[in-house]
């Protein structure tokens, strides 16, 4: 997965809360189980994001080979 399609994902994942929220507040159990899983999805790509900006630095940081 390349960074670009993980901050997508984070925005559809926001998006989605918001559309759970709006849409579904009379049908408790299903907004739940869509807000739940949407979280966990925002954790993820932001998990990927972090990581992958830490790896970034470090290659750019890195000294050079002798």
């Amino acid at each position: 997965m390349t960074l670009g399609t993980a901050v997508l994902m984070l925005a559809l994942a926001l998006i989605g809360i918001v559309l759970a929220h709006k849409y579904l507040r009379k049908k408790r159990a299903a907004y739940i189980f869509c807000v739940v899983l949407l979280v966990l999805l925002m954790l993820a790509c932001t998990v990927y994001i972090g990581l992958a900006l830490i790896f970034v630095d470090a290659i750019r940081n890195q000294p050079p080979a002798p």
